[in-house]
């Protein structure tokens, strides 16, 4: 289990990446295609229940928020596992605000929440007056990553709860798990940082430690951006 001190700072880390535009460029890492989450009858490409159920427009720095709070993200979030017959649910009480509210270059009160959740933290900015989620991540060490435990790929968990995350989040349908968890895999291996998918940005955040590079940091995210945001930041459309 990763030590309390090093997880932290994947806390640290989720303050300092609010966008797109701040997301760091890692050493990529070579890991296997993970599992399909989604069983074989299952249709691919459902798309979103209802993209504008999902966002809502906000006056923060991504022009946009989620619609759910911290506690109907755990809600979806939870309910997401039980229906792929996960017991290793969240706690809606376990939730711990990471430092004092800050404020966002758009003049926006902030606070970021997070999650230890065994070894891999689920963080969340929350508008403080909204009260609705600016976004979420899913975060480890790499060595936490890329460790075998029973045989079994570690990275492959890690992506699993990334691609769930987001799921809750953006009020993906179940049946495009298998997409979202390939949108993260491609952004670890892959040449690109971010991606752009319905609406959403998912990112791959790094925080090298160059004493020690598997204690460095990855964090996993998705957040809904503008469309004006989107043309800027030129981010590749991800194709499944």
């Amino acid at each position: 289990m990763l030590k309390i001190k090093r997880l932290a700072a994947v806390i640290v880390l989720s303050g300092l990446m609010l966008s797109a535009a701040a997301c760091s460029q890692g050493v990529k890492l070579n890991i296997e295609q993970p599992k399909s989450i989604a069983t074989d009858d299952e249709a691919k490409n459902a798309g979103t229940e209802n993209e504008t159920a999902a966002v809502e427009p906000s006056d923060n720095v991504n022009g946009k928020r989620f619609s759910v709070t911290l506690y109907e993200f755990t809600e979806r979030y939870n309910s997401a596992k039980r229906l792929l017959g996960d017991t290793d649910l969240i706690i809606a009480g376990n939730w711990r605000e990471n430092g004092e509210p800050q404020t966002d270059n758009n003049g926006i009160k902030i606070q970021y929440y997070y999650y230890d959740d065994y070894n891999v933290n689920i963080t969340a900015t929350v508008e403080v007056v909204s009260g609705k989620l600016m976004n979420v991540g899913c975060g480890t060490t790499t060595s936490n990553f890329m460790v075998q435990e029973d045989g079994k790929n570690n990275s492959d968990n890690v992506l699993r709860k990334a691609a769930i995350m987001a799921e809750a989040a953006c009020c993906f349908d179940e049946n495009e798990l298998d997409n979202l968890q390939d949108i993260f895999f491609r952004i670890t291996t892959g040449t690109e940082d971010s991606l752009w998918y319905e609406g959403f940005v998912f990112s791959l955040s790094t925080q090298e430690d160059k004493s020690n590079s598997k204690n460095s940091i990855m964090l996993f995210r998705v957040f809904p951006i503008s469309s004006e945001l989107k043309k800027k930041w030129e981010i590749t459309e991800y194709k499944p």
